[in-house]
């Protein structure tokens, strides 16, 4: 999937991704960061290093700390949406164009309602919902990486039963819900084509259905319609909550295993585990809700790529 979408980017924009990617790239170093700053306030509490004033200066410098790092990844993230705008706004310009000039019998053998929902909705989509993810999951999974690998340098032990905790039940949780997303996706933008023709159709029919007093099956097949959309609404929310569930579960789940099998200073080794946990618990449960995402949306990389053709 990652491929197909890079050989839709056209060639400038593609060499614009390498930036966006390093931007990434950088906000998961400076959100490492942000948590590894944490460690040395735990430590000087834990031991009791210094006084009062000591603990309290450390303090100030971590809270200053923190706050240019999340200056900086506030810009950051801006220049992320603003790449993925400017795909958007490209890919619906290049899709309304290469619909004109495919000529008359093209558009009179379509669906106008179809051929608008995809130059608008489609395309945006595949910004918001394909684009975004991605990038969130590269640049939630290599925070994952680095804090994991940065646990088992220091304490193999807690670093890990926290992959044992948290690698089974993400596997799991992808390998029952992959196919049905993307089902649901197929489906949810099938009817969403079918609302749209059906409130089309009922607004130019006016006269007819006025005669006929037949607006009630037109209004009975918008609600049948709205219900299956609210109802494939409800499923998906239910599946973004599992990575919450599933994340606190297997932290819960890795300080017992840590508690249990652990020796030395277990207070102290607990605490770091605490403090990682404080971060991954989101970070993992970023990248399972994008992917859910992205799974949900993946139709419309089949939709786009259909328009990638060289404008006339």
């Amino acid at each position: 999937m990652i491929k197909e979408i890079i050989q839709l980017l056209p060639e400038k924009q593609r060499k614009r991704g390498i930036w966006v990617a390093f931007s990434v790239l950088l906000r998961a170093i400076l959100d490492f960061a942000g948590v590894a700053a944490l460690i040395p306030i735990l430590l000087v509490v834990a031991k009791q290093d210094g006084g009062r004033g000591m603990m309290l200066a450390l303090c100030g410098a971590v809270l200053l700390f923190v706050l240019l790092k999340n200056a900086l990844v506030a810009f950051l993230a801006r220049v992320q949406s603003r790449y993925q705008l400017e795909i958007y706004r490209e890919f619906s310009r290049r899709m309304f164009a290469n619909y004109y000039h495919r000529g008359l019998l093209f558009l009179k053998g379509k669906s106008s309602v179809q051929l608008g929902h995809e130059v608008n909705y489609v395309c945006y989509m595949f910004s918001s919902c394909v684009l975004a993810p991605v990038f969130c999951m590269a640049g939630e999974a290599v925070l994952v990486l680095l804090m994991v690998t940065a646990l088992i340098v220091w304490e193999p032990l807690a670093g890990f039963l926290l992959c044992a905790s948290f690698l089974p039940l993400t596997s799991l949780y992808v390998g029952l819900v992959r196919k049905r997303l993307r089902r649901y996706g197929v489906e949810e933008l099938e009817a969403r084509r079918k609302q749209s023709r059906t409130v089309v159709e009922a607004y130019r029919g006016y006269a007819e259905l006025e005669i006929a007093r037949a607006f009630h099956t037109s209004l009975a097949s918008f609600d049948q319609g709205m219900e299956f959309i609210v109802h494939n609404r409800l499923r998906m929310e239910v599946y973004q909550l599992f990575p919450s569930f599933l994340s606190e579960v297997a932290v819960v789940a890795g300080l017992a295993l840590l508690i249990g099998t652990g020796s030395g200073d277990l207070g102290l080794v607990s605490g770091v585990f605490a403090v990682a946990a404080f971060r991954l618990i989101p970070a993992v449960r970023a990248v399972l809700n994008s992917w859910v995402t992205l799974q949900n949306a993946s139709h419309t990389i089949t939709a786009v790529s259909y328009t990638h053709l060289t404008l006339p």
